[in-house]
């Protein structure tokens, strides 16, 4: 038995899937099964939104199969009635030889399916999607009774040589989070902007972001008849930040797996995009080898 955990933003959480995808294909002989307790218990960002949005039904582990393959129980459930009926709580050792955390392509296809195994990780690399992009393109479709009331910044857009500019900062601020993120700086947006003017004739910047109040000064260097902030959508609708970033022309991504998916699921014909070398604290981003990609 295979399971795997799904945790964090939208954007992870579509990454997961693309792996948890791979890995029912892989191991059909196997049964492998999706661990989302996460959502019931961390309050962060909007909760599992792969069903709301995609239509997404993950085959989810029963609490005994989260036991049984992580020697963990899930918070949210009572231990009592497990107790009693004999199952043990693993130890540190088990934990440590059954769990593995952003295994590579290699071993996931050469999994030993005669023990369980627990997975955990965010699989982001583009050796999981670079050749099954369509397939994922078809998948990750949203819904269009909810795109119908983005139309008029969508009009916008599709009416201009659109490029988006994407800026992370909201929990990459929170002192959890202090220290592991790269916060962007402006010399990265700068060469970015000035690398899209050089391939699009009249490029107009449209600027998402998670701190709006930072952004309505940050980018004073761009004239403003060359630049639009999109505001509006937060909460539970800031998913349609990224369907906005997939019909730009072109996309300068943070070190975000949103502003990465917002430009994966575009129309790939003629996109530029440009992705920051900066990523995690002390790690370079990998160097991607899709067509049109380049890395600042």
């Amino acid at each position: 038995m295979i399971v795997q955990q799904f945790n964090s933003g939208l954007g992870n959480q579509m990454f997961q899937y693309v792996f948890f995808r791979s890995l029912v294909k892989q191991h059909p002989e196997v049964r492998v099964r999706g661990d989302l307790t996460w959502f019931e218990w961390k309050v962060e960002h909007q909760g599992y939104e792969l069903k709301k949005l995609f239509g997404i039904k993950i085959p989810e582990a029963s609490p005994l199969e989260i036991a049984l393959t992580s020697g963990q129980f899930p918070l949210n459930i009572p231990l009592g009635r497990y107790i009693n009926r004999g199952l043990r709580i693993f130890d540190k050792k088990y934990i440590k030889e059954h769990c593995r955390d952003e295994i590579s392509l290699i071993e996931m296809k050469n999994l030993d399916t005669r023990r369980n195994h627990y997975l955990t990780g965010f699989y982001i690399s583009e050796v999981y999607y670079r050749d099954d992009l369509d397939e994922i393109r078809r998948i990750f479709k949203f819904p269009e009774e909810e795109v119908a009331s983005s139309s008029v910044m969508a009009h916008h857009i599709e009416s201009a040589e659109a490029v988006s500019i994407h800026v992370r900062r909201g929990d990459y601020l929170d002192p959890i989070y202090a220290g592991k993120f790269d916060l962007l700086r402006e010399d990265y947006y700068r060469a970015a902007v000035k690398r899209m003017r050089e391939i699009y004739e009249k490029p107009h910047f449209f600027i998402f972001s998670d701190d709006k109040d930072f952004i309505k000064e940050a980018f004073h260097w761009i004239p403003a008849e060359e630049r639009t902030i999109v505001s509006g959508n937060t909460g539970s609708d800031s998913w349609k930040d990224m369907y906005l970033m997939s019909i730009c022309r072109g996309n300068i991504l943070a070190n975000s797996t949103f502003s990465t998916w917002g430009a994966l699921l575009g129309d790939p014909k003629g996109r530029h995009v440009i992705y920051p070398k900066a990523y995690i604290s002390g790690l370079d981003s990998e160097v991607k080898t899709i067509e049109g990609w380049e890395r600042l």
